[in-house]
């Protein structure tokens, strides 16, 4: 019991400081455009002033300096000549709108035109800040290193002007970049991403724009994987160790293996015709709460895994090798079988959430070697590939931004109870690998031939 104390305080000392490391520090900020000073949010902010416009048009032009700092000039034309003649009358209030409409940077000046369009400069001092190899890095257009709740770009257009002697080097998608590289241009804002801007004459541009990214997302990027990928694919290494003491407790008593061996084909024929019928009763939509698709990939996975084997050329070359390929491939086939089936049984095609689940197969069929390894007597081998199977799967959703307080908490439960679904449910495959690798699980091989060594 001690032991088991110390081991949960060491456990909360090492991933407590991990959680604090990547959480937020504290609640998010209310929504905002990418321009907080153009069209409608410009419109809020004049309202809150006493003043009730419309725009018609807004864009805006960044330009950036050597230094990162950059000049946002932004242009609102109003819809009614009335409110521009009541702004171009009133500096004082036209300066407490433009002071009050754009968040985080110094306001420079407000002016109307006689056409009706608001003039509005502004001087942001870290626009971009300096990285390796000369280059200029932005997360302005980031949720998780810029503003952290961006909701649409908010001007009509928006362009943002490189520092003399530089080009734009990385934009942001959907962005249009000039053919000489002076300017990025946006009218619409769907996902962020980092800018860059290089030296001009540099030929490794490419190469210093994907250094000074990596290096500021790698140490987050690093954090993630640990609570993502790592720790669930450890804990999913050690509930096959455990299933696998299991079955050589039960093999011992029962000779569990020597039987499941001679049927190993008709096993996993009946197992894949049963999840295929579950899938089909279903009505293909939806099988305890979502999607019956992949248990129709896995049953079909699991029929063709069958009929391989009761092939008697295919059951004399099997090993661990060959097992690993086979599994691979029965991924493969799960995988393209789901997206049909989700075609075939939803009509719109594969979700999202969906999507996600597919890369789970990998670790599900991971289970089919595994279990061969344990057949083998090599636990080792066996939990190391496991582990690599769940890592390999998992490994998709760790992301290079910093997650929210809840996906902390709820991402590595979340993985972490797929884990163990995932360890339960691949069971029969487990068993039938260890029963094709010869002995019982965890204990001593059959014999191979003489002078030979078992595969």
């Amino acid at each position: 019991m001690v032991t088991a104390r110390r081991a949960l305080v060491v456990l909360c000392l090492l991933v407590l400081p991990l959680v604090g490391a990547v959480a937020p520090g504290g609640a998010a900020p209310p929504p905002r455009p990418v321009c907080d000073a153009c069209g409608d949010s410009f419109a809020a902010t004049a309202e809150a002033h006493g003043v009730d416009l419309a725009v018609e048009r807004s864009t805006a032009r960044v330009v950036v300096h050597e230094n990162g700092s950059a000049t946002w000039t932004v242009r609102n034309r109003l819809a009614d000549p009335a409110d521009a003649e009541r702004l171009r009358a009133n500096a004082t209030l036209r300066a407490a709108i433009g002071d009050r409409a754009m968040w985080d940077t110094e306001f420079i000046g407000a002016s109307v035109s006689a056409a009706g369009v608001v003039t509005l400069r502004y001087r942001e001092p870290g626009f971009a800040e300096p990285a390796a190899g000369g280059v200029l890095r932005s997360g302005v257009f980031t949720e998780g290193y810029g503003y952290r709740n961006l909701d649409g770009l908010g001007a009509d257009r928006l362009t943002v002007v490189a520092p003399d002697g530089m080009r734009v080097g990385w934009a942001v998608p959907g962005a249009s970049v000039a053919a000489d590289g002076s300017e990025m241009t946006l009218t619409a804002f769907e996902r962020g991403g980092f800018v860059t801007f290089v030296p001009r004459g540099s030929v490794a541009g490419p190469l210093w724009s994907l250094l000074s990214v990596g290096s500021l997302v790698a140490p987050v990027f690093a954090v993630n994987v640990l609570l993502t990928v790592a720790l669930p694919a450890v804990l999913f290494g050690l509930l096959v160790a455990a299933l696998g003491g299991a079955l050589s407790w039960v093999d011992a008593s029962r000779r569990l293996s020597e039987r499941v061996r001679d049927r190993a084909d008709v096993g996993l024929v009946a197992a894949g015709g049963l999840a295929t019928a579950l899938a089909l009763a279903a009505g293909g939509v939806s099988l305890l709460g979502g999607s019956a698709a992949p248990v129709f990939g896995v049953g079909v996975a699991l029929v063709a895994a069958g009929a391989a084997l009761s092939r008697p050329a295919v059951r004399e070359a099997v090993s661990y090798r060959t097992l690993l390929v086979g599994a691979t491939l029965g991924a493969l086939v799960a995988a393209g079988a789901t997206l049909a089936a989700a075609v075939a049984f939803d009509g719109s095609g594969p979700t999202r959430s969906l999507l996600t689940t597919v890369p789970f197969l990998l670790a599900l069929f991971a289970l089919f070697p595994a279990g061969f390894a344990l057949g083998r007597g090599r636990r080792r081998l066996a939990v190391g590939t496991a582990v690599a199977g769940f890592a390999l799967s998992v490994l998709p959703l760790a992301s290079p931004f910093a997650p929210s307080a809840w996906g902390v908490l709820f991402v590595p439960l979340f993985l972490s109870a797929s884990a163990g679904a995932i360890a339960l449910l691949g069971l029969p495959l487990l068993v039938v690998g260890a029963a094709l690798g010869g002995g019982r699980p965890g204990g001593r091989p059959r014999a191979g031939p003489p002078g030979g060594r078992p595969q």
